[in-house]
């Protein structure tokens, strides 16, 4: 780690959330040796405004003219202005625990990323049957700054609520071999309770078309990352996410499974058979 600025760097969206924020950015800003990047994406409640009375240590990264939420550009906006070596994305309706960075800073080292448990193990649920709008803790992950840069970031091609952007992110660094270091549940002391409908306020696709959708490109992607041994070239990604769009809006009302023609020729030079096959039974199980 480095000395004489923070040791980690806190990032936090906020997007029709402010209310969240108030009750959560107390205890960010809390933390030892953070900094904390709030990222006003486009927020009609002046939490810029807010956090600069209230907060003035915090940094705040103003986004203006996005009409939809994209957290994970967000996200990628809020890390380019973090300074420390270590990076934590946190949403805002997540309340950290007073020694959360003391633990993440000698645990999350190079090599490795932190994560909460499976939603399953978390006891939050243990009375819960998970649906897609549950709290599962995802946008908890912890990483070094330097891993995030390597990646470039999270996929903001991934559009909606459901679309899996920390999903997609944690399996890129599972297949680049990063180590990971399950966060314990206590680092989190609550998840702040909220409807489906404030989840999507700002959403252009519902949760289960945005959860269609990026289940299915970030399933053929990987396979192809596979595939490759490489991470796919941006424009092979964007054509690839806009067939996976064309296949979830082709699909038959009244049919389980999809049509997969579309992702044929998503990459010039793949044999695609297999990972057709392989996306028809995972679309079959939805």
């Amino acid at each position: 780690m480095s000395t004489g600025g923070p040791s980690l760097s806190i990032i936090t969206t906020c997007k029709g959330r402010l209310a969240h924020l108030k009750e959560s950015l107390p205890a960010m800003a809390a933390q030892p040796g953070a900094e904390v990047v709030v990222v006003d994406y486009d927020c009609p409640e002046a939490t810029t405004a807010y956090v600069r009375e209230h907060f003035p240590a915090v940094k705040v990264v103003k986004v203006e003219g996005r009409p939809y939420f994209n957290n994970w550009e967000a996200r990628n906006i809020g890390a380019a202005q973090a300074t420390a070596p270590l990076l934590v994305f946190v949403d805002a309706d997540t309340m950290l625990a007073g020694d959360f960075a003391t633990w993440v800073t000698g645990a999350v080292t190079p090599g490795t990323y932190g994560k909460m448990p499976n939603a399953l193990e978390l006891s939050i649920h243990k009375d819960d049957v998970l649906r897609n709008g549950a709290n599962r803790l995802e946008g908890l992950i912890v990483m070094p700054a330097a891993t995030f840069r390597d990646l470039e970031g999270y996929d903001a091609l991934l559009q909606g609520w459901g679309a899996g952007g920390d999903t997609d992110l944690v399996d890129r660094l599972d297949f680049h071999q990063h180590k990971k270091v399950v966060l314990p549940e206590a680092l989190v002391t609550r998840a702040i309770a909220h409807s489906d409908a404030e989840r999507v306020r700002f959403h252009k696709l519902s949760i289960s078309e945005s959860h269609l959708i990026g289940l299915l490109y970030r399933t053929s992607k990987l396979s192809m990352m596979k595939l490759f041994d490489r991470e796919l070239a941006r424009e092979d990604r964007a054509r690839l996410h806009a067939l996976a769009v064309e296949a979830v809006r082709r699909r038959s009302p009244s049919a389980a499974g999809l049509d997969l023609t579309v992702l044929s020729n998503a990459v010039p030079g793949s044999n695609y058979t297999i990972e057709q096959k392989l996306m028809t039974r995972v679309i079959w199980k939805i």
